[in-house]
Formats: structure tokens, C-alpha cells, sequence
């Protein structure tokens, strides 16, 4: 009898984590789109999509959030993290 309701907690632990993470990437997806291409167009983005790891793409962002980039610094880290997730190619970037 537990065993079914552990079941179904686990389950519904693993479903929140999931979509809470969509959420996240979905967020940093628009935060991207609307720091980055204030200055660039999308392609300059796209092109370095698959060239930089997490450290090259914390160092681009700290970067440009010093030239004035609209990325908060409690949105860095997912923002950071989308990029570096992201592989050649990939929509909305490379649009």
C-alpha cells in the first residue's frame, strides 16, 4: 500500500523539478533574446553557440551586462547556463 503512494510522490517530485526547469530555460530563452539582440543581431550570437563553455559564456555575459546588457545578476547563472546548453543551430537564436 506505501509503495504505490511513495511511487506517486516521486513522480510528482521528478514532474515539478521538470517543468520548473522548463520554466527557467524559457525565462533565460526571452532574456536572451531581449539583452543580447538590444545590440546584436541574433546570428552573432548563434555563431558562437557550441565554440564556448560555461566559463566562456559567464565571462561573454559579465561582459556585456558591463556594457549595459539588461541581465540581472540573479538571472546570470541561468542565463549563462541556457547558452552553454545550447547546441549549433538552435532555435530562437538562430532564427
Amino acid at each position: 500500500m506505501k509503495r504505490p503512494l511513495i511511487a506517486s510522490c516521486l513522480c510528482a517530485a521528478a514532474m515539478t523539478a521538470f517543468l520548473a526547469g522548463a520554466a527557467l530555460a524559457q525565462d533565460a530563452s526571452k532574456t536572451v533574446m531581449a539583452a543580447c539582440t538590444k545590440c546584436h543581431n541574433a546570428q552573432r550570437v548563434c555563431t558562437a553557440l557550441g565554440k564556448k563553455d560555461q566559463a566562456a559564456w559567464d565571462a561573454t555575459v559579465t561582459r556585456m551586462m558591463g556594457k549595459g546588457a539588461q541581465v540581472s545578476e540573479k538571472d546570470k547563472p541561468a542565463v549563462v547556463a541556457y547558452l552553454a546548453g545550447l547546441k549549433p543551430g538552435s532555435k530562437p537564436v538562430c532564427e
